[in-house]
């Protein structure tokens, strides 16, 4: 199973530690199973009447530049804060993350941006979550500059007409077999949408969701 490991070295009265995030070679995905249909998606094209699950996961570089596609996030934090640096990227502060959240129990976090995060980060847009709904309460948050502070996430959830969606602002499909991170995270987020967990709060009207791609993408 994923998990989480600390390997400290002491030579003399001397000691650094470092986090280690180990992730299974091998995902049992045939073990997940859901009463719904399940789908993995670039882009939404409709919802059935029937109840469905979808996980909408974005190309980087898909997101619309006012939903936030013109937000440059990165691992490290902002040099002091954008007003100062002309908009020099990157534009984001890291992350805020639940570790209780079911969405992320087979990827194990921190409440912050550690390195398990690298990845992801590499591979995102940052959502406007305004955009789609006010007061909408990501599973994972980009924390913004304080002189812009707007709303932003990477992965919220929601219902959609009949169905449930979560969306990812983070390409979980591409070049798989070399993210193991990437792996592991659409595994916990496939794991926890079969689960009786998943029964997002939010109401979202469609039109919204599919307004946040560029046409084409």
């Amino acid at each position: 199973m994923a998990t989480k490991i600390v390997c400290t070295v002491s030579v003399g009265k001397y000691k650094n530690s470092w986090d280690l995030f180990v992730y299974p070679a091998k995902l049992p995905d045939k073990q997940i199973s859901s009463p719904h249909s399940n789908w993995i998606a670039r882009q939404l094209k409709h919802l059935k009447a029937a109840v469905v699950c979808v996980l909408l996961t974005l190309k980087k570089g898909s997101l619309k530049a006012d939903k936030g596609g013109d937000i440059k996030i990165g691992f490290s934090s902002i040099f002091w804060n954008t007003a100062w640096t002309g908009g020099q990227p990157p534009h984001s502060l890291g992350l805020l993350v639940n570790p209780r959240h079911p969405a992320l129990i087979n990827f194990p976090t921190d409440s912050y941006s550690n390195w398990q995060w690298w990845d992801a980060m590499s591979h995102s847009d940052a959502i406007l979550l305004d955009s789609v709904a006010t007061g909408l309460q990501p599973i994972v948050r980009v924390i913004d500059d304080w002189v812009t502070a707007r709303s932003l996430g990477l992965v919220f959830e929601c219902h959609v007409g009949n169905g449930k969606l979560v969306v990812s602002g983070i390409d979980l499909l591409s070049n798989q077999d070399t993210r193991p991170e990437a792996k592991q995270l659409l595994y916990s987020l496939k794991k926890y949408m079969a689960g009786a967990h998943f029964n997002p709060a939010k109401q979202v009207n469609v039109a919204k969701i599919k307004s946040l791609v560029i046409d084409g993408q």
